[in-house]
């Protein structure tokens, strides 16, 4: 039976309260009920797999940064629920960590929304493989990923789409950079 998602950030709440032995413990025993590898599990929250061992073996106390992480991913996971559709969203981490939902209604159908984060062109491939294999109906990732991924899967594809705003942004930011280097 799936965990409710506030249970399971309770039961990971506390077992890491506790001590390092019971984080992983709990991790550990979370990751097994719900299938989840290592190698998902780094994947899904952007987190070496070497640092997801050292976790589990008890070898590394964990940093909250790597926490929020490890909960953010295992409690998407959680969240899906049964829906009309289920999409992917191949995206770095910081793109992802933008998504405040899950499941969206989208022309009367409700839509389910997993993520796969990737930094480089390789883990996309990876994440695009993983997606299908996960049976997701179509994936949105950016232009430049989308040509080479689609050689690799059979499911549709569709780029996320960049307005003229969010490249203005972009540029607002850079130039208060570019800007605050010349100060120094």
């Amino acid at each position: 039976m799936e965990m409710e998602v506030y249970d399971l950030y309770e039961e990971l709440i506390s077992a890491a309260m506790e001590s390092n032995e019971k984080f992983a413990e709990m991790l550990k025993s979370v990751m097994k009920r719900k299938g989840i590898t290592v190698r998902d599990l780094s994947a899904g929250s952007g987190i070496p797999v070497s640092t997801i061992n050292k976790i589990l073996s008890e070898e590394r106390d964990v940093r909250l940064s790597t926490f929020r992480e490890v909960i953010r991913y295992l409690t998407s996971q959680s969240r899906e629920a049964e829906g009309d559709i289920t999409v992917g969203i191949i995206a770095a981490r910081p793109a992802l960590n933008s998504l405040s939902k899950h499941q969206l209604p989208v022309k009367g159908k409700k839509v389910i929304v997993k993520e796969y984060p990737a930094n480089n062109l390789e883990e996309a491939i990876i994440c695009a493989i993983r997606a299908e294999r996960d049976r997701v109906q179509g994936l949105v990732c950016a232009s430049i990923v989308a040509a080479t991924v689609e050689k690799f899967v059979r499911i549709p594809i569709v780029t996320i789409k960049v307005e003229e705003s969010n490249i203005i942004d972009s540029l607002n930011i850079l130039v208060d950079k570019i800007l605050s280097t010349k100060l120094l």
